[in-house]
């Protein structure tokens, strides 16, 4: 299965909550996971801090992929939670608050990456802030897809400019990585093309400005009657489809050594 990738430059855009959405509409299996080396935040945000004995999910799965790489790919929903109240196929492997447990897990990145890539679904990692971490190179060299989450303001622009160089060393095999814009900014509708124009790559995809929707994945919110039409979830739906035909239309790559409430 397909290993897509997301992170950002800094500045807070929404990586998670895009990492989650994403999640939510994807139409095939899927695990959303914490691999932000600042630690996670969906225990404390989507599930306000009610399922603190599952934080070691991401521990538990990397010290299994350290032993068994296949085993652990298989296994790979046993440690992660639903993000749907029925009987479903989108999960969420959570990682604790705190960048201890990134720090404890730098030897583990090889085995937890190599599982990504042969689990039973695909996995959509949230990275969080691209800093070009050596423990993270061998999830980024061999992601499917890596999406720079962004908003569409100079300031993001000129932080996402020497971090899509490091990518571009990192995946020197692999498709460069894209832009995911969040909201239009200042440029209005014209954001995708000033900023593919700017730093010479491509937007794949913008997501809305919907706080609405938003909280209800970042901070627990209870969602309204609307939040399964809402924008946001129209347009995650919409990329999630195109991101699994895409991917079903690929050859394979060999690897390198409702919301839940």
């Amino acid at each position: 299965m397909a290993v897509t990738v997301l992170l950002s430059p800094g500045g807070s855009p929404g990586v998670t909550t895009a990492a989650l959405v994403m999640a939510l509409t994807w139409p095939r299996d899927v695990v959303m996971v914490e691999c932000d080396p600042a630690g996670g935040a969906v225990l404390a945000g989507l599930w306000r801090g009610q399922l603190t004995g599952s934080a070691a999910g991401l521990v538990r799965f990397a010290l299994a992929a350290q032993r068994d790489i296949g085993a652990a790919a298989a296994a790979i929903r046993s440690d992660a939670l639903p993000l749907e109240d029925t009987p479903g196929t989108r999960f969420a492997l959570p990682a604790p608050a705190g960048p201890l447990p990134a720090r404890q897990l730098a030897s583990a990145w090889p085995a937890v990456a190599a599982s990504f890539n042969a689990a039973t679904a695909d996995v959509i990692a949230d990275a969080g802030r691209f800093d070009a971490d050596a423990a993270l190179t061998p999830l980024l060299a061999g992601a499917a897809r890596v999406l720079m989450v962004c908003r569409p303001t100079l300031r993001q622009a000129a932080a996402a400019r020497p971090r899509l160089d490091a990518l571009a060393r990192v995946r020197a095999t692999r498709p460069a990585a894209e832009l995911l814009l969040i909201g239009n900014g200042p440029y209005g509708a014209d954001g995708p093309k000033a900023f593919t124009d700017a730093l010479g790559v491509p937007v794949r995809a913008s997501l809305p400005c919907d706080p609405a929707a938003a909280a209800v994945l970042s901070d627990g919110a209870r969602p309204d009657r609307g939040f399964g039409s809402s924008p946001l979830i129209r347009a995650a739906a919409a990329l999630a489809e195109r991101l699994v035909s895409e991917t079903a239309a690929e050859p394979p790559v060999d690897s390198p050594a409702g919301a839940r409430r």
